[in-house]
């Protein structure tokens, strides 16, 4: 029989006393009740998908602000930087831990021991020990049998990084492997500058139109407006929609130009307005209402003087005998 290779959780343990968390005092008075409703949101992100932990750097980041958009839909003002400042919060809090945010990861002991617990029974689990936060004694506390695929992994682990580095201390001497070690090093490093280089080139895909609408709108965007300016190009929206946009944002002059831009185009994306044919779909006024009744220049003399016999009829009923 093959491995159970599944990742993430089909349930998550949730404490009782979640809300009461004195770390989520401060994402609370800060953002309302929207602080501990996007931590559980994130909770439910980790273990549905990776199990421990939010990949939370170029795309990862992207797409975890783009699913607490869909989870907080309805909430009125909840915008993409309301959301990563929660975020933010929320790791300046200490809810996830903060060297592991700045590597581009979103996990804590909590989350990590939730999902110990639940794989206890599992048969194999992969894990990225470099981000693991638990100890092989709070893993034993919580499994005394030793029987857990993820502690007997975490042991293994540890035993084999302890045996690299007694080979690596013997070869210290060897002037080869240091310098294979320092060519390694540089191919990372390489390897994470391209890797960066590449993310800033994909956010600023079109930066000739970037600049031309916080020009025309006289604000500079931030790394998350321009993102979502790169989805909303990638799905097909063209660049007349957007000028237009912000020649209406700017005729309006609002306090503030950058959210009432988004504003506008996500009511052009909801509305199917991508292109400039599309255009002319945006809302007109309606009408004027014609006059109900004719007016005394379509009534001839006989319809006139008829006309004037039904009102003297009508107000003579309406008087009370």
């Amino acid at each position: 029989m093959g491995r159970n290779r599944k990742v993430g959780l089909d349930w998550w343990p949730r404490d009782i006393g979640l809300y009461r968390d004195p770390k989520l005092r401060a994402a609370r008075q800060k953002f309302g009740v929207l602080g501990p409703y996007v931590y559980e949101c994130l909770l439910d992100i980790a273990y549905g998908d990776k199990g421990y932990y939010i990949a939370y750097s170029g795309e990862g980041r992207e797409d975890t602000l783009w699913q607490l958009r869909e989870y907080t839909a309805g909430l009125e003002n909840v915008t993409i930087e309301t959301l990563a400042a929660v975020v933010d919060q929320l790791v300046a809090s200490g809810l996830f831990h903060a060297a592991l945010y700045e590597r581009g990861f979103l996990t804590s002991k909590r989350i990590q021991m939730g999902y110990f617990l639940a794989t206890v029974t599992r048969n194999a689990v992969p894990i990225n020990f470099d981000i693991w936060l638990l100890t092989e004694q709070e893993m034993r506390e919580k499994n005394p049998s030793g029987k857990s695929f993820v502690l007997r992994a975490f042991i293994s682990h540890t035993e084999n990084a302890i045996y690299r580095t007694e080979n690596a201390i013997c070869c210290t001497e060897n002037p080869q492997s240091r310098e294979e070690q320092r060519t390694e090093e540089q191919r990372t490093v390489e390897d994470s500058r391209a890797e960066q280089t590449r993310e800033e080139k994909a956010v600023t895909a079109d930066s000739g139109l970037t600049t031309e609408l916080e020009e025309k709108l006289n604000c500079k965007f931030d790394h998350n407006f321009c993102l979502e300016l790169r989805r909303l190009q990638n799905k097909g929206m063209h660049r007349e929609v957007f000028l237009d946009t912000a020649r209406q944002t700017a005729e309006n002059a609002p306090r503030n130009p950058a959210g009432y831009f988004r504003t506008l185009l996500q009511n052009c994306e909801r509305d199917g307005i991508l292109t400039a044919e599309n255009m002319q779909k945006r809302a007109k006024p309606a009408p004027a209402q014609p006059a109900i009744g004719p007016s005394s220049e379509q009534l001839s003399a006989f319809d006139r003087e008829w006309y004037e016999r039904v009102k003297r009829y009508t107000r003579e009923k309406a008087v009370p005998s």
